[in-house]
């Protein structure tokens, strides 16, 4: 009986020993995506950012976006198309940038030859992230912006 006072808080301790016993599960990677760029001396980023490959008229594409979830109440968003589905610089003809601000004016790159679209990584495993770099000019009529410094890094979707 005089033991049983020390045994409740033995047993006690060995369960609480046992209920924080650590998990010998393995962890899921974390993936940051990010889009971001300069337009008019202004910092913009897109926090929803994708990457797809996708068949155009017989042609094999990347789509790579920027946008605000649809539950945010901004508006605006970046898409990059380049014709192919691997690393390097993409110019020219290969290259179609649409972007749409936040008054939800479109506009689209011009064929100024100083435009790129740079993939540095392009791992092609659903959920492995697709980054790289661009700069480019891109105009809706008269009105021209050049979307400066851009960075991305977008999770791929298989």
């Amino acid at each position: 009986m005089k033991y049983r006072y020390l045994l409740t808080p033995v047993l006690a301790c060995c369960c609480t020993l046992f209920a924080c016993k650590k998990s010998e599960g393995t962890l899921t990677p974390v993936i940051r995506s990010s889009f971001s760029f300069s337009a008019r001396d202004t910092s913009i980023s897109f926090p929803v950012d994708l990457a797809f490959i996708q068949d155009v008229s017989n042609t094999q594409t990347t789509l790579i976006s920027g946008q605000y979830a649809d539950t945010s109440s901004k508006t605006g968003s970046i898409s990059l198309r380049v014709i192919g589905d691997t690393t390097g610089r993409y110019r020219g003809d290969s290259l179609l940038v649409t972007y749409v601000d936040a008054s939800g004016r479109s506009f689209h790159n011009t064929k100024d030859s100083s435009n790129f679209a740079q993939i540095d990584k392009f791992p092609k495993k659903s959920g492995s992230l697709v980054s790289g770099s661009f700069d480019c000019h891109v105009v809706n009529g008269t009105d021209s912006i050049r979307l400066s410094g851009g960075s991305f890094s977008a999770a791929f979707q298989d």
